[in-house]
């Protein structure tokens, strides 16, 4: 690719987004890490990053959860960080990347015609993946940054920093790890990227007009898209303790509840493998 379909994009994107809350759209041609880039100025000017898109069209050190790293082919990833302000303390930064992964599984739907055919094909898995045929297609990731002392903001008040990564075009060949998969292969068509960026865009504006006020409704769409509840699951707590049970229940808090047979588990954190 080349910097003018990067600029190409950009233009696209601007003009469909326009009236919504993503004030400024960036595409570039190559980047490190989305999110690294949007929470190094979130950290210096928060006020200003609130409501800035990055797009990437290639990443060579996207991040991950547990500052787990990846890279992403040019071309066969959308790659997107987007900056969302809070204002105020709120203990309801965990259901930012739950309400994500909704957006984007909902996204994925409405671009993809023959997943859009299988209700609950694509699917969530607690916390932060989204999944079509118990495959990986899309992992999130949201970093809070914190309003310093001089920023002229609310105590407790900052910028949250959503980044997502969903497999578009990549093969079989370079897919990281058996488990993954991507919309070329698993709906078996290629993505406009830009159409599926605007999807996966109004539908986080939609969802955080939700966010943080009317938690409840952000937790029935996602119990409803979710293929972890009431499945067998081994879920690996921080600290490496494994545990084994049924995935009961995602709580207000937006944590995992796991049955294992003689207990009830409750979770904020950790990694979830679906058995079978």
């Amino acid at each position: 690719m080349t910097d003018s379909s990067a600029a190409h994009l950009q233009t696209q994107l601007t003009d469909r987004m326009r009236g919504s809350r993503w004030s400024r759209i960036e595409v570039v041609e190559s980047i490190g890490s989305t999110n690294a880039d949007l929470v190094a100025r979130a950290s210096g000017d928060p006020a200003a990053v609130a409501g800035h898109v990055l797009i990437a069209l290639e990443q060579t050190a996207g991040r991950g959860r547990h500052t787990r790293a990846w890279e992403s082919p040019a071309g066969a990833q959308l790659a997107m960080s987007v900056a969302v302000g809070v204002p105020r303390p709120t203990a309801a930064l965990g259901w930012l990347s739950l309400l994500a992964g909704i957006a984007v599984s909902a996204a994925i739907e409405e671009v993809c015609e023959p997943l859009r055919q299988t209700p609950g094909q694509v699917n969530l898995k607690w916390p932060n993946d989204v999944l079509i045929d118990d495959r990986k297609v899309a992992g999130i990731l949201a970093e809070f940054v914190a309003a310093g002392a001089g920023d002229g903001q609310a105590a407790g008040s900052g910028t949250a920093v959503i980044g997502l990564g969903i497999n578009t075009a990549m093969t079989e060949e370079q897919f990281p790890v058996p488990t993954a998969t991507s919309l070329s292969v698993a709906a078996g068509q290629s993505v406009d990227h830009a159409d599926l960026a605007v999807a996966v865009l109004t539908s986080l504006d939609d969802l955080l007009t939700l966010w943080p006020d009317r938690l409840p409704d952000i937790a029935t769409r996602y119990r409803a898209q979710s293929g972890t509840l009431g499945s067998q699951v081994k879920l690996i707590l921080p600290g490496d303790k494994e545990i084994v049970g049924v995935a009961e229940e995602i709580d207000a808090a937006g944590r995992i509840v796991v049955n294992t047979g003689s207990e009830k588990v409750v979770a904020a954190a950790g990694d979830v493998t679906h058995l079978r």
